[in-house]
């Protein structure tokens, strides 16, 4: 026998010594090592078994190293890429829910100062009994005004009854753009009769004046309280807003304003002047240009 021999052969007597001084120890380590398991005729090695498990893995992966680049990218081009969402953090307890926002709203525009077709007009007679050449009419809106008519107390005003001097149309829209101006966000003053077009008697059928015969005359409703534009009396006049008014129409240079007999305003001697049935609206009366009489 050779020494390859000779060493295998003392090896595994050393370890059958060992093994039976294990079995003569104590029945627990005899139990711990069990019998050494006798591979059964035809049973096939477990290192061919390996073998043929190498085989087997080696195979697909020399077919994927033939395409490999191709299938890489087929790959690569089938991953979709996804944004992650935002992290949204939780609410904090009693904090109240956030509404969304909202844009602020868009006021409509201003109207212009409207269109008006001037003449040089002349107030000819008296206020009670004159008459008004070369009229101009009075828009039926403008910025801080709008008209009505007193027979139905809404608007607009009538056609006919929209006349006056080109001075008194100036001076209500110089009124109107200062109040729009000083209050713009009150509702507007209401302008109710002028003249007719070519002056003269105002009577009825409904509401008839003894003056406002030469385009020198205007009725202006007053400003509510409740910020309303309609009709008006002593119980629903806002007594500040229309104490301005009066003070305004004095300071554009009006010779007389007329103010109902159950109204809180006062005004300069001889100018702000109260009389009856008017108590809803302001009669107010400008100076002639051109000297009286004429």
């Amino acid at each position: 026998m050779d020494a390859g021999g000779t060493v295998a052969s003392m090896v595994g007597r050393h370890s059958r010594h060992r093994r039976r001084e294990a079995l003569h120890c104590c029945p627990a380590c005899a139990a711990s090592l069990g019998r050494r398991r006798r591979r059964r005729p035809g049973e096939p090695s477990w290192m061919w078994v390996s073998l043929l498990a190498l085989v087997a893995a080696l195979v697909p992966l020399a077919a994927f190293e033939g395409d490999g680049e191709s299938s890489v990218a087929q790959a690569a081009d089938a991953v979709v890429h996804v944004e992650p969402a935002p992290p949204v953090e939780p609410p904090v307890p009693g904090t109240p829910e956030k509404s969304p926002e909202r844009s602020p709203a868009k006021r409509p525009p201003k109207p212009a100062r409207p269109a008006v077709e001037w003449r040089e007009s002349i107030a000819h007679g008296t206020p009670n009994g004159g008459w008004l050449e070369n009229g101009v009419r009075l828009p039926a809106q403008g910025p801080g005004f709008y008209t009505y008519d007193p027979a139905t107390q809404a608007p607009p005003g009538g056609r006919e009854r929209q006349w006056g001097t080109s001075v008194l149309v100036r001076q209500i829209l110089d009124l109107g753009a200062w109040w729009e101006k000083a209050h713009p966000g009150a509702p507007r003053l209401g302008i109710g009769d002028l003249s007719r077009p070519h002056g003269g008697s105002f009577g009825g059928p409904v509401v008839g004046h003894a003056s406002h015969q030469n385009g020198l005359d205007v009725d202006i409703r007053l400003p509510r309280a409740d910020g309303s534009e309609d009709a008006v009396g002593p119980y629903s006049y806002d007594r500040a807003l229309t104490q301005q008014v009066v003070d305004r129409l004095v300071a554009q240079g009006a010779s007389l304003v007329l103010i109902g007999p159950s109204l809180d305003l006062h005004g300069p001697a001889g100018v702000v002047v109260r009389w009856p049935a008017h108590d809803d609206h302001l009669h107010v009366r400008f100076p002639d240009p051109d000297g009286t009489g004429n």
